[in-house]
């Protein structure tokens, strides 16, 4: 089940489909990427703020006694992250320059709908995509790194088998929210429970896939389309005569409900 595989991975991201979006919404979509250009991510203060952050949640976690080496592995990630951005600045400053150049030649009217033009700016916002998966990506790991620090020292001090648990960096809140209405929505089409409700949910979603590919756009991906509209009419076939009622757990509500109506109605009667 797709929404169970996100929860368990934990690192679905929709970025790359959301940047990729094409036709009269693309903006709208790209505008829901978090951190679409890595601005906050690349950022050594945020990146070192959040591990500091981690470190106060192992306090709370172990307690004061390894606070001293809790500052250690905080100050030994902090020279990590800086020899990294240090072998990584001129590739950085490059992909900057060239995010800021990307950006303008997007924004520039003239081109809009040429396709040729569009191309080589897909091809581009590609290969800037990749530049920053990559780093976003090691940094990410050296974060997990950190948090393994973390968790062995608090639990080698005080005998506990508490732990600190990494959130990833490289999700944002679309990507929490996709996940855990495809898994709830999964979860109660299964069961059968508020089946219409559970329908409609996945249908939205599958209905937002298929505009960010717009189908007379130039450079949608129609298997997107043609895919998702085969799953979207069932799922809108379900929602109309409400599966659940007839094998699923809707079928124990909606034959409570009309026994409690019945002896409603029966009681008025009398």
């Amino acid at each position: 089940m797709e929404g169970s595989k996100k929860v368990q991975t934990g690192d679905f991201s929709s970025a790359g489909f959301l940047r990729n979006a094409k036709g009269p919404l693309a903006d709208n979509f790209r505008g829901m990427v978090f951190d679409l250009y890595g601005t906050q991510r690349l950022n050594k203060k945020e990146i070192k703020g959040r591990a500091d952050g981690y470190r106060g949640w192992a306090l709370d976690k172990f307690g004061e006694k390894p606070a001293g080496q809790f500052q250690k592995a905080w100050e030994r990630y902090c020279s990590r992250i800086d020899y990294y951005f240090d072998e990584n600045a001129e590739d950085m400053e490059k992909y900057f320059n060239e995010l800021q150049v990307y950006e303008e030649k997007r924004q520039d009217q003239r081109y809009r709908g040429v396709a040729h033009y569009e191309d080589r700016l897909a091809d581009k916002d590609k290969e800037l995509f990749k530049s920053l998966s990559k780093w976003t990506g090691d940094i990410a790991k050296f974060e997990a790194d950190y948090i393994d620090d973390l968790n062995t020292i608090g639990q080698s001090v005080t005998q506990s088998d508490a732990r600190v648990k990494q959130v990833n960096p490289n999700q944002g809140p679309v990507d929490l929210i996709v996940t855990w209405v495809l898994f709830v929505c999964g979860i109660l089409l299964i069961l059968g429970l508020f089946t219409r409700l559970a329908a409609l949910g996945v249908a939205g979603f599958l209905l937002q896939v298929m505009l960010a590919q717009w189908p007379f756009a130039h450079g949608a991906d129609l298997t997107y389309v043609y895919y998702q509209s085969v799953e979207f009419v069932a799922l809108l076939l379900i929602a109309a005569i409400g599966a659940g009622r007839f094998a699923g757990l809707d079928y124990i509500l909606w034959n409570s409900f009309s026994k409690c109506c019945s002896r409603g109605a029966s009681n008025k009667g009398e």
